[in-house]
C-alpha cells in the first residue's frame, strides 16, 4: 500500500467535482452531457477541451491532454500525485493523515503552501485593523470617501496595514510564524543596518490579490498620505508573479461567458464591481502582459479596455491592443473624458452613463482611428495629410482585405480621398513593413496549434479502435467484459497505453471490485499518458454494437499474433546474423507455431462470418 490508503484517495476523488475544480482554470459550457471549454495546455480557437460530469473524466481533442482531477491538476499545475492530493483534500475538507505526508511533497510545493497560509493570515490581520481599530479609521474615511461600501470591502476582504514599522512582524510571532518565512512572502523587508526587519506594508489601505482558485497570493497598497510610491505591491514570491495575476479574476470565472472590462488599478476595479459590472478585472497598475492576455482569453472572446483617459493611459490601451489582438480576442476600447478614469466618471456621472459608454465602446481600429485624428483639423490640408497617414498606418496592419476594404471605403467618403489613392499608400505602408510577415509567423503559429485539432479525431481503423473498443466495453458492459476476459488477456494488448488499462481492469476484477471510470482512472495515477488514453477511449462519441464482440475480439487477437510474429522475425534475423544457429532454429519452430494459430484464427473467423 502506498503513502495514502486507497479508501482516502477515493474519498477525496468521490467529493471534488471536476466540472467546478476546472472551471477555475477554463470558461466551461454545457454541450449535451458534456462540458467544453478552450485548452489550458495548448492554443486554439475552437473549443477541443472536453469534460464529461459523469465519469468525472477530461480530454482534448486537440492535443490528446486527459485524464481525472488529480491528472488536470497535476498537468496545470507541474505537482506530483501527493501534492494534488493534498492541495485537493484542502479544497474538499477532507483531513489527510499529517505523519510523513509533507516527506513526499516537493519543497517547492510546501514552500507555496506555507506561503499562502500566511497571506490568508495577514489578509485576515490587514482586513481585522480596517473594521476594529482606532487606527483604521482614515482608511475607513478614504473608501467612504471614495464611495465603497461596507459590502464591497467585505467582497474585496479590503484591510489596513496599521502605520508603525513592526505591526504585522508582532502580530505573526505571537502566531507563531518566523521572520524568515514573512520575509519568503515578501511581507517584510531587512533593515539596512542588518539588525532585523520591518513591515513592507505601513500605513496604506490594503487590496489582498487572489489567484483563480481563491488564494491570497499577494496584496497591493495604496498610501493614504502623500507619498511615494502611491501603489505598491508584493515583491515575486514563490506563489506571486505580477505579470501572470489579474485582480478581480475569481469573481468574473464564477459568472463566464461574457465580455471582460479590462481596468488599471484596484479602485477602478472594486467601483465597477460594486456598480453591477461585475466582469471587471484590473492588471494591478501595470502594462497588460501577454501572460495576462492567455487567461483572458481563456474566460471570455472580448475584452473592453478601459483604462485611464490620459496621454500614459492611451498609451498602456495601444499596447494593450496589439497584446490581446496577438491572442486572438476581440477588442473593443471606452472613451471617456479626458482625464477621468472609470471610477471618477462611475462616482460623477453614474452608473447609468457608464453603461451608455460601456455599449457605444469603439472597436479596437476605430479607437486608432479616433486617437489618429485627435488635434488635428482635418479641414485643412495639413490636417488632412498628417490624418491620413496615421490612417493609412494603421489600416495596413488589418489582415482581413474585406475588413480592410470597408475602412478604406469609409476614409474615402469622410475625407473626400480616392480610394484608389488610399489603396497605393496602405500597399507602400505593407511592402515596406515587416509587421505582415510578423502577423503571417503569428497565424501560421496559430494554425499550427490549432492544427492539433486537424489531426485530432482521426478516424481510427483496425487493431487501435479495435482495442479501444474493446476496453470501452469491459468498462461499461458487464456481460461484454466477462466474456472478453474469457478470451483475452492483458498481454493481448500491442499498445502500452491500452494494456495498462487492461491491466488495471484485470486486476479490478480479481479483487472483486467494481470496475468503474474513476476506480480505473486512480489506479492509473501513476501513468498519465495511460489516463490520457483511458480519457479518449471512454469520452469517444456514439454507442459500440453489442453483436461486434466476436468480431472485435479476433481483431485483437490477431493483431497481436501478427505483432508477435514481426517480433520473432527480427529475433530471428539479429540470431542469424551473429551466429546463434541453435537459438534461430528455436525461434523457428516458435514462429511457425504462432504462423499455425494466426491462420485457424483466420478460418474460425470466417466461418462466425466474423471481420477483419
Amino acid at each position: 500500500m502506498g503513502l495514502y490508503s486507497e479508501e482516502l484517495i477515493r474519498e477525496v476523488q468521490n467529493r471534488a467535482d471536476i466540472v467546478e475544480i476546472v472551471s477555475d482554470y477554463v470558461s466551461l459550457k454545457r454541450s449535451g452531457e458534456n462540458y467544453v471549454g478552450l485548452c489550458p495546455f495548448h492554443s486554439e480557437k475552437t473549443p477541443s477541451f472536453t469534460i464529461n460530469p459523469k465519469k468525472q473524466l477530461f480530454y482534448c481533442f486537440g492535443c490528446g491532454a486527459g485524464g481525472n482531477i488529480f491528472s488536470f491538476l497535476m498537468k496545470k499545475e507541474n505537482w506530483t500525485f501527493p501534492e494534488a492530493l493534498r492541495w485537493l483534500a484542502e479544497r474538499v475538507g477532507v483531513r489527510l493523515p499529517e505523519e510523513g505526508t509533507w516527506g513526499k511533497v516537493s519543497e517547492a510545493f510546501k514552500l507555496k503552501r506555507e506561503i499562502l497560509e500566511i497571506n490568508k493570515l495577514a489578509a485576515e490581520f490587514f482586513h481585522h485593523n480596517l473594521i476594529n481599530t482606532a487606527e483604521g479609521k482614515r482608511a475607513r474615511e478614504y473608501l467612504a470617501n471614495r464611495g465603497i461600501i461596507s459590502e464591497t470591502v467585505e467582497k474585496f476582504f479590503l484591510g489596513y496595514a496599521l502605520p508603525c514599522w513592526d505591526g504585522l512582524i508582532r502580530f505573526m510571532r505571537s502566531k507563531g510564524v518566523g521572520d524568515d518565512a514573512l520575509l519568503k512572502a515578501g511581507l517584510i523587508i531587512p533593515r539596512r543596518d542588518g539588525k532585523g526587519y520591518y513591515d513592507r506594508f505601513r500605513d496604506r489601505v490594503i487590496f489582498p490579490i487572489k489567484d483563480i482558485t481563491g488564494g491570497t497570493v499577494g496584496f497591493g497598497g495604496r498610501i493614504l498620505d502623500k507619498g511615494e510610491p502611491k501603489y505598491l505591491n508584493s515583491p515575486e514570491t514563490a506563489v506571486f508573479t505580477k505579470r501572470e495575476q489579474l485582480y478581480g479574476l475569481p469573481v468574473v470565472i464564477k459568472k463566464g461567458g461574457a465580455s471582460i472590462i479590462l481596468v488599471e488599478g484596484y479602485m477602478d476595479c472594486i467601483s465597477l464591481h460594486q456598480n453591477g459590472f461585475t466582469q471587471t478585472v484590473a492588471s494591478l497598475g501595470t502594462s497588460l502582459t501577454e501572460q495576462q492576455a492567455k487567461i483572458l482569453k481563456r474566460y471570455s472572446e472580448e475584452v473592453i479596455i478601459a483604462y485611464d483617459a490620459d496621454t500614459a493611459g492611451q498609451s498602456a490601451t495601444l499596447r494593450g491592443i496589439e497584446i490581446l489582438v496577438k491572442e486572438g480576442l476581440k477588442v473593443r476600447v471606452l472613451s471617456l473624458p479626458e482625464g477621468k478614469d472609470p471610477d471618477e466618471f462611475i462616482r460623477t456621472r453614474g452608473k447609468d452613463a457608464f453603461a451608455e459608454q460601456l455599449s457605444s465602446a469603439l472597436d479596437f481600429v476605430d479607437y486608432k482611428l479616433d486617437l489618429a485624428g485627435r488635434g488635428l483639423d482635418l479641414r485643412t490640408r495639413d490636417g488632412k495629410i498628417k490624418f491620413i497617414k496615421k490612417a493609412v498606418s494603421v489600416i495596413a496592419g488589418i489582415e482581413s482585405r474585406v475588413e480592410r476594404e470597408l475602412y478604406v471605403q469609409k476614409l474615402s467618403e469622410e475625407l473626400s480621398i480616392p480610394r484608389q489613392a488610399l489603396h497605393e499608400e496602405i500597399n507602400k505602408t505593407i511592402n515596406k513593413t515587416t509587421l505582415p510577415n510578423i502577423g503571417l509567423k503569428y497565424k501560421n503559429s496559430q494554425l499550427r496549434d490549432n492544427n492539433k485539432e486537424l489531426t485530432r479525431l482521426k478516424a481510427l481503423s483496425g487493431f487501435h479502435k479495435a482495442e479501444r473498443d474493446i476496453l470501452r466495453m469491459m468498462i461499461e458492459d458487464d456481460s461484454a467484459r466477462d466474456k472478453i476476459m474469457k478470451n483475452l488477456t492483458a498481454h493481448n494488448f500491442v499498445n502500452a497505453k491500452r494494456r495498462k488499462i487492461a491491466e488495471m481492469i484485470f486486476e479490478m476484477v480479481k479483487r472483486n471490485e467494481a470496475v468503474t471510470p474513476r476506480g480505473i482512472s486512480l489506479k492509473l495515477k501513476d501513468d498519465q499518458a495511460a489516463a490520457a488514453e483511458l480519457a479518449n477511449i471512454l469520452m469517444e462519441p456514439g454507442n459500440i454494437d453489442n453483436g461486434m464482440v466476436d468480431a472485435l475480439i479476433n481483431r485483437v487477437k490477431e493483431n497481436y499474433l501478427k505483432f508477435a510474429i514481426k517480433k520473432i522475425r527480427n529475433e530471428i534475423h539479429q540470431a542469424e546474423k551473429i551466429g546463434e544457429v541453435k537459438k534461430a532454429f528455436s525461434l523457428l519452430s516458435t514462429y511457425h507455431r504462432l504462423k499455425l494459430e494466426i491462420e485457424q484464427l483466420k478460418r474460425d473467423s470466417s466461418r462466425k462470418g466474423g471481420t477483419r
